[in-house]
């Protein structure tokens, strides 16, 4: 590994700099979490109305998760560059685990106990209380998709989560047993990458083909981990290559087609490949699209005053926003149906009730453990 490029050492998102951190990220993470709300939130409302949320909306779920992917790969990826050029001790890849769990971890179980009060008292809320009690031991440990479907559809959104977790883990154990095994850092971070895209590959071909695809073949965990593994690689590429700076705008373009080619053919569009290897490949294919725009994501270092303070704030409270905002809309849902509660009041609920539960959980959760992380030395 050489040093890095004095470019690409500029701040990137930080949740303890606010005042550092550059605008790309927080745009992209703002962008992502506007298409998982239009998929999740559009879906439900308009089930209220006896409508159905139009099919170039309803994959926008499925694009906003794979941006979020492609995003957190590009930001821990830079960490795990970091961490090799440094030739980090043992000790120093713990305090990377740490202060990923300490960001992820305390507001995840926040919001699954503080959802299941209501649930075993009020519910079912989507479920039934012992449905949720028997999938408990599932959700605390984080296995709830770890080789096999969700074993529960209360609080699904973390599927996600499950993904991330594990690849914090999975990620590094290989990258350190190649170390080990005495091989130089760029041909360990190499191969470790070419497990990653090949190994979830492999494991959804070898699903049944008419398996359920939403339910099955993409919240499984190890079929999603080339998600996250594209936005290293692309971190890779832009701290080793920085001749693609010159080039962000161009390349940016260039996955924007990618995307909008696959968003178009996900909605009926004619396709030039079987469904089967869509339904296989769609994966790779948008996570190199999104890899494509990171560069130009780190060009963007501020942002208008009329919309930089929002997008800011939006992405602060994004993590909160994605632990709580379904099961608060599920929630107002049965409070019409159990106690007619009218619909543009669940709707009213839904945004009052997920816009304060992300502010509580920033300021009583998140942030005073943000403040516990140890510095990576």
């Amino acid at each position: 590994m050489h040093p890095y490029p004095s470019q690409a050492s500029a701040h990137l998102t930080s949740f303890e700099n606010l005042r550092k951190r550059i605008a790309g990220p927080d745009l992209v993470r703002t962008v992502a979490l506007l298409d998982v709300l239009i998929y999740h939130e559009g879906s439900l409302f308009c089930s209220w109305w006896h409508r159905t949320l139009p099919a170039h909306l309803a994959v926008l779920g499925f694009h906003g998760v794979m941006l979020f992917f492609v995003l957190s790969g590009f930001l821990i990826g830079t960490i795990i560059l970091d961490l090799l050029e440094r030739g980090t001790s043992l000790r120093g890849w713990g305090i990377f685990l740490l202060r990923r769990w300490l960001r992820t971890l305390p507001a995840y179980y926040f919001w699954l106990f503080a959802l299941l009060i209501p649930l075993a008292y009020f519910g079912p809320y989507g479920v039934p209380w012992d449905e949720a009690r028997h999938a408990l031991p599932w959700f605390l440990t984080l296995t709830q998709n770890l080789g096999w479907p969700m074993v529960s559809g209360w609080y699904g959104v973390t599927w996600s989560l499950c993904v991330e977790e594990w690849f914090y883990i999975a990620f590094p154990t290989l990258l350190l047993t190649l170390l080990a095994c005495r091989l130089k850092p760029a041909s360990a971070l190499g191969a470790t990458l070419a497990a990653f895209f090949i190994g979830p590959l492999c494991w959804r071909l070898s699903l049944p083909a008419d398996v359920n695809w939403n339910e099955v073949t993409s919240k499984i965990v190890p079929c999603r981990f080339d998600s996250i593994a594209w936005g290293i690689a692309a971190a890779w590429l832009y701290r080793y290559r920085p001749a693609l700076t010159r080039y962000s705008t161009i390349l940016a373009a260039l996955g924007t087609a990618i995307i909008l080619t696959v968003w178009w053919t996900s909605t009926g569009g004619p396709t030039p490949w079987s469904s089967r290897f869509g339904a296989m490949a769609s994966f790779d294919i948008v996570g190199l699209g999104y890899a494509l725009c990171m560069p130009a994501m780190m060009q963007v270092r501020t942002l208008p005053p009329l919309i930089g303070p929002a997008i800011r704030s939006i992405s602060t409270h994004s993590y909160a926003v994605y632990l709580c905002h379904f099961p608060l809309v599920m929630m107002a849902g049965d409070l019409q149906v159990r106690y007619g509660l009218g619909r543009r009041h669940a709707v009213i609920f839904t945004i009052l009730t997920t816009i304060g539960g992300a502010i509580l959980s920033w300021r009583l959760v998140e942030r005073p453990c943000l403040k516990l992380r140890p510095r990576q030395g």
